[in-house]
């Protein structure tokens, strides 16, 4: 979630502004204010919760205050694994007694066997590329070309949790990609589209050296 401020606070003014934390989400806040403004926590902060930023003015002129806000989520934690059972010896002493016994099927019908487990092996297979939260997740990013995360939660309508985590595995997986520029992460399909959105959003003469060799690095990459 990301936050520009623009202001221009009045002499001898006071000026609150309360950041709500993203339902069931933990987040760390980053901000790039002037000293007028108190600074940000650097630990992170887990909903419910919120922050406040206070901006004071003691001068007898007016004050222009011009900066960011950026909420950066924690990394996603994945599902507990499910414990499996221990085997009781009756139950391995009867899988070795049945695999002895099988031992000449399989070395001479092994076609036969390996017919019925096909299907169940494909459907593994395209089980996470079949998952609808996160084909809308890539649907949405090759359409805008770079995004944020909160902007991904907004057109998605997920919760914050939810994106998270199929960003995180999609990522894994490598179907999906990122970058920080700045105080942002965008995330991406196509590294020139990406570079070429990231550019025209953002003012290239407050770009890094670091930042700008990346986005070089995705403008000319192969698609």
């Amino acid at each position: 979630m990301n936050f520009t401020i623009l202001l221009f606070l009045a002499p001898l003014s006071i000026w609150v502004f309360t950041i709500p934390v993203p339902p069931n989400a933990t987040v760390t806040i980053y901000s790039s204010l002037p000293p007028l403004c108190n600074s940000t926590p650097t630990t992170p902060v887990q909903d419910p919760a919120t922050v406040d930023i206070v901006c004071v003015n003691p001068y007898l002129h007016g004050v222009r205050i011009a900066g960011w806000i950026n909420l950066e989520p924690a990394p996603p934690t994945p599902p507990t694994p499910i414990q499996t059972p221990e085997v009781p010896a009756v139950a391995i002493a009867t899988g070795v007694a049945a695999v002895a016994g099988l031992s000449h099927l399989v070395s001479n019908r092994r076609e036969l066997l390996l017919v019925p487990i096909a299907p169940i092996i494909s459907r593994i297979k395209t089980a996470s590329a079949d998952d609808p939260v996160r084909k809308e997740i890539l649907r949405v990013v090759e359409q805008m070309g770079a995004v944020t995360l909160s902007q991904i939660v907004k057109l998605t309508k997920k919760s914050w949790g939810a994106v998270q985590w199929h960003v995180y595995v999609l990522e894994r997986e490598g179907r999906l990609k990122s970058v920080k520029i700045g105080p942002f992460t965008y995330y991406f399909t196509n590294p020139r589209t990406a570079a070429e959105i990231i550019l025209s959003s953002v003012d290239p003469g407050s770009l890094s050296l670091e930042d700008r060799e990346k986005l070089d690095i995705m403008a000319s990459a192969v698609s």
